[in-house]
């Protein structure tokens, strides 16, 4: 009787200790930085006169500040043994940012402002993501070494992704309002993590700077595999929100709504895959369903420069989004089951950092890349070849991180 009284007891124990606020966290910080996608235009060439590099750099100097600030959230962590203080001041802090940024009266203090508000945003989201990895390698935790709720994660964040580019609509009529929205968000985010975000009992870390990095690439140098898809990914995503963000506005006369449905079907369709493909890797392993999603991500992106009718485009979008939900929930399981015990902040944190440096050169290049070409070639050819362009990298690395696979398998636990 007390063996049962004890069993149902630590089942309860179980359910009640359900990180749900955590993952709604997650769900709810992917909305205001994804549902601004659609009005770039708007803010950046119609009202401050800015061009297509603009357009990429506002997106690049956020990138660029997730990137800097990464480790400093992962170190500053560890040093004050807690994730919620941070992440609920960090998410007021990048309201109030993402609030600000209509109202700058050019672009210089545009790009700035941005810079902040994409460091402030990566505290945010990576330590939400590091709430989740302290729970998957906890071995004291029923979800230990699951990646139940790194599937969980991942299809939260994507679907906010997904829903955040569909909330785009709200710029029909005032491209200002997805910027009020959003930062409403943040703030009562912020304000509730102080009182309701869950967090383990963590061990207060003394600050090492990028030493701790450094050793944990020596200690475990298969780290940079996952790595470096996940900065090929984020890279190669700077495709959609330059380049083919500007083609569907300008040349083919998309809406923002209409944008941001298109986009939105490959983040919704990442999400829904996100959970199986996580349980997937349980039973087979994280590193085949990189591949596979990376492949089929890699050439649905090559043909995107091609299509020209909704239909077509909504296929891509289609193929994109099932490649990508293969492949991302995968790649973070990966990065956390190869981190040497009591590094788990930093590579986690550096994970989400290296992505936001693919996502700040991603749109740049995509940009140079087509202006490069269309000197060459016309400007649909120039789209076409850097669709190509980008696909491809995908397909390279692939290729490229096949001879690795029994080296994975034996260091994968």
């Amino acid at each position: 009787m007390l063996k049962v009284s004890a069993k149902k007891e630590s089942s309860s124990l179980e359910v009640d200790s359900f990180p749900w606020i955590t993952l709604s966290f997650i769900f709810l910080t992917m909305l205001p930085v994804t549902m601004i996608v659609p009005v770039y235009k708007e803010i950046i060439k119609d009202r401050l006169g800015g061009t297509g590099y603009g357009v990429a750099w506002f997106q690049s100097s956020a990138m660029l500040g997730s990137f800097l600030f990464s480790p400093l959230a992962g170190w500053l962590s560890d040093k004050l043994g807690t994730r919620k203080k941070l992440i609920g001041t960090f998410a007021i802090l990048d309201a109030f940012l993402l609030a600000l940024l209509p109202f700058m009266p050019n672009i210089s203090s545009l790009f700035v402002l941005r810079f902040l508000e994409g460091g402030a945003h990566i505290f945010v989201i990576g330590l939400l993501l590091t709430c989740i990895s302290d729970r998957e390698k906890d071995q004291t935790s029923s979800f230990y070494n699951k990646g139940i709720l790194f599937g969980l994660g991942g299809t939260l964040l994507t679907l906010g992704g997904g829903v955040g580019q569909s909330l785009g609509f709200l710029g029909n009529k005032d491209p200002l309002l997805p910027f009020f929205v959003g930062g409403f968000i943040l703030l009562v985010l912020g304000i509730l993590s102080f009182f309701f975000l869950e967090e383990g009992n963590l061990k207060k870390l003394e600050w090492e700077g990028w030493q701790k990095t450094k050793t944990a690439l020596v200690l475990s140098p298969l780290l940079l595999v996952p790595i470096a898809f996940h900065f090929v990914d984020r890279f190669t995503v700077g495709y959609f929100l330059s380049s083919l963000n500007l083609h569907l506005r300008e040349d083919l006369g998309f809406s923002p709504g209409q944008v941001g449905g298109l986009f939105g079907v490959m983040f919704l369709l990442m999400s829904v895959l996100s959970l199986p493909a996580a349980l997937i890797s349980r039973r087979w392993n994280s590193i085949s369903l990189v591949w596979i999603g990376s492949f089929i991500y890699g050439v649905a992106q090559a043909s995107t420069g091609y299509l020209n009718s909704s239909s077509g485009l909504y296929l891509s979008m289609i193929a994109c989004g099932i490649g990508a939900g293969i492949m991302y929930v995968p790649a973070m399981r990966l990065a956390s089951s190869l981190a040497p015990i009591g590094f788990n902040a930093v590579v986690m944190t550096v994970f989400t950092g290296l992505g936001s440096l693919g996502f700040l050169l991603g749109p740049i290049v995509s940009v140079y890349a087509q202006e490069s070409l269309s000197q060459l070639y016309d400007k649909t050819s120039a789209l076409e070849f850097t669709g190509i362009l980008y696909g491809g990298l995908e397909v390279l690395l692939v290729l490229s991180t096949l001879p690795l696979l029994s080296k994975i398998l034996e260091k994968e636990r």
